[in-house]
């Protein structure tokens, strides 16, 4: 265990208020969750979002005696220390509330959160927050990586390395490799249709014909291994989890980074293998319109950032020298 994980043991954590869900505030939870299962989001994203707001209407109800629609500017600012100050709130987790009020004003139709925001935005309040990236895995540390995993002891080396390497050859994010499905894979072509995904839209993507040679083999000595049978798949037929291959890919860029063959200031972690695969397929000139719909990216944006990557500005600067 590490020594942050032990210490996280060994403290006291504060002990918290339990919020009571009063008629006023189960009516503005309700009429929310209504309104973001319309939109179609996903009932995880909902919960964390209700549980976010419930400390909000709490603190407009038992703190303020004011309901959300009688909120201020000045009445929002007192929110906000709150968090800090009581709750004890990261800048991260208190930018994740600003985003959700956001959001709550707008559904509810209500132009009182429209004043904080602005200035907010004018006062850079919540933009000087730091976003913390992941490094992007490259073709040669993806095989080092493989390596090691491959060269474990474990069981289940072989499943685990071809998960990983699936994730690269597909760009998914983990939880639509390990939510895949027998019937989700044309063992013929290659061709994988991707379910169950963060836009709730399905997608289909392909793997190399090495991965699907694997994948074959692989596939043949699962327990299950009807239409609505997982993949990949425990020693009891269910579904690998998500801490276990992740758990896997960590181990190995430890033991990496000891060996000197990942450099020790490189923040890899499993998604850096989308991320990645991202900008490997950018370098190879693939247009960002087929990159975004290749990897179920929400917007043009989110791909345009891969596109500005540290590793692709590290490589045209290498080019521009040698020019």
């Amino acid at each position: 265990m590490r020594e942050k994980e032990l210490k996280n043991l060994l403290l006291l954590k504060p002990k918290r208020e339990e919020i009571k869900e009063t008629d006023d505030i189960k009516k503005w939870l309700d009429k929310f969750k209504e309104e973001r299962l319309f939109d179609g989001r996903k009932e995880s994203t909902i919960k964390n979002d209700l549980t976010r707001l419930k400390v909000f209407l709490d603190f407009c109800y038992n703190r303020l005696g004011k309901s959300p629609d009688e909120m201020e500017t000045s009445d929002f600012v007192k929110f906000f220390n709150y968090l800090e100050k009581e709750r004890k709130l990261s800048k991260n987790t208190q930018k994740r509330y600003y985003d959700l009020l956001k959001v709550f004003y707008k559904l509810m139709r209500l132009k009182n959160f429209n004043e904080f925001a602005e200035e907010s935005k004018e006062r850079k309040r919540f933009a000087c927050i730091e976003i913390r990236h992941y490094d992007a895995v490259d073709a040669e540390i993806l095989n080092e990586i493989l390596r090691k995993i491959v060269e474990s002891n474990s069981r289940t080396r072989m499943r685990d390395a071809l998960i990983v390497r699936l994730l690269w050859d597909t760009g998914a994010r983990v939880s639509e490799i390990l939510n895949l499905r027998y019937k989700d894979v044309d063992f013929n072509e290659g061709i994988i249709r991707i379910t169950n995904t963060k836009n709730r839209e399905e997608r289909k993507v392909v793997c190399a014909s090495e991965t699907l040679e694997l994948l074959r083999h692989y596939c043949q000595f699962n327990i299950r291994q009807g239409p609505e049978d997982y993949l990949f798949q425990n020693n009891r037929g269910g579904r690998v989890r998500k801490d276990w291959i992740s758990e896997v890919f960590r181990k190995a860029v430890d033991e990496l980074k000891k060996e000197g063959k990942i450099p020790p200031n490189k923040r890899i972690v499993i998604h850096s293998l989308r991320h990645g695969r991202a900008v490997d397929l950018l370098e190879k000139g693939l247009p960002l319109d087929v990159v975004k719909e290749y990897l179920g990216h929400r917007s043009l944006e989110v791909t345009l950032f891969y596109s500005h990557s540290k590793e692709r500005t590290e490589k045209l600067l290498k080019i521009i020298r040698k020019l």
